[in-house]
């Protein structure tokens, strides 16, 4: 019990001895962890802004002009079916007629005496799929039923999209590879110096057989107290940040989104900074002790 309360109080003082040496790690790792949590949130929230873009995407289907609407109706069941595809919606020879007059102010009928606006549809493409969209292949498909006659359609934008959406997601985890590196090195180098100045007291409790293990677990106890000051100051800035971007996007924007904060995020990036400062701290002791 004597030793195990030695191992811990020395842990608590390495960090009150060098109290400018562990507040510059402190803040390091903080924002080493915060980006962290920031990226962790934003793969997390991603698939949200994507599902929200897509709920924009328009796809236009203009069918012959000889279709009636009962015809037209027989077609859209197919396009329904095409993989991609959420819903279709028909737009009658009539309601186009209503569309063209609040568009441009004229009624069409009366200016040419007949109704030369064909029977068309809006589809609109699933966006639940995390996967990215081509919609090409569904564009192609539609061109294949008989009596479509245009499509119309920004492809351009929504390839951009779904190709930007895509090198996101796949550089997101190097990144946090990276960050998470840096963050061991920090740790490794402040119990490093830790080490260094405590050196005259290593070497006297190896004269009298201290064990490596006995020797380490103080720096341990060090390294893993500074991550735990820096996760405990990240949870409060990632909450507050959200929270703040929210009442922006609310207040400041038209868009209909809102950011979530998976708590599950709070406790992997707690369990990582104990893993990490583990291996920094213990790296950093086990070079001086070979």
């Amino acid at each position: 019990m004597n030793k195990i309360f030695y191992l811990f109080s020395e842990g608590f003082k390495n960090v009150w001895r060098h109290k400018m040496t562990a507040l510059t790690a402190i803040l390091s790792l903080f924002i080493s962890l915060y980006i962290i949590g920031v990226l962790a949130t934003a793969g997390d929230n991603t698939h949200k802004v994507l599902h929200y873009l897509r709920s924009k995407y328009k796809v236009e289907v203009f069918f012959a002009q000889d279709i009636s609407n009962e015809q037209a109706v027989g077609l859209i069941h197919k396009i329904k079916k095409i993989e991609g595809v959420r819903t279709a919606t028909i737009i009658e020879k009539e309601d186009a007629v209503r569309i063209f007059k609040d568009q441009f102010g004229e009624d069409i009928v009366e200016l040419l005496g007949y109704n030369p606006l064909p029977v068309s549809a809006v589809v609109n493409i699933d966006r639940s799929r995390r996967d990215p969209l081509r919609i090409e292949p569904i564009i192609k498909e539609i061109k294949t039923i008989p009596d479509v006659d245009e499509i119309r359609y920004q492809g351009n934008l929504i390839n951009k999209i779904e190709r930007n959406y895509k090198r996101i997601m796949d550089k997101l985890p190097y990144l946090s590879g990276i960050i998470v590196l840096i963050a061991v090195l920090i740790i490794y180098n402040t119990i490093k110096l830790s080490v260094y100045s405590r050196k005259e007291v290593i070497e006297t409790l190896q004269l009298i057989g201290a064990s490596k293990t006995f020797i380490k677990l103080p720096f341990m106890i060090e390294g893993t107290l500074i991550g735990i000051i820096s996760a405990a100051l990240v949870f409060p800035s990632l909450f507050i940040s959200i929270k703040g971007l929210n009442y922006f996007i609310s207040s400041f924007t038209s868009l209909n989104l809102k950011i979530n904060f998976d708590p599950f995020v709070l406790v992997w990036i707690f369990l990582m900074v104990i893993f990490i400062s583990l291996i920094g701290s213990y790296r950093a002791a086990s070079n001086f002790l070979k």
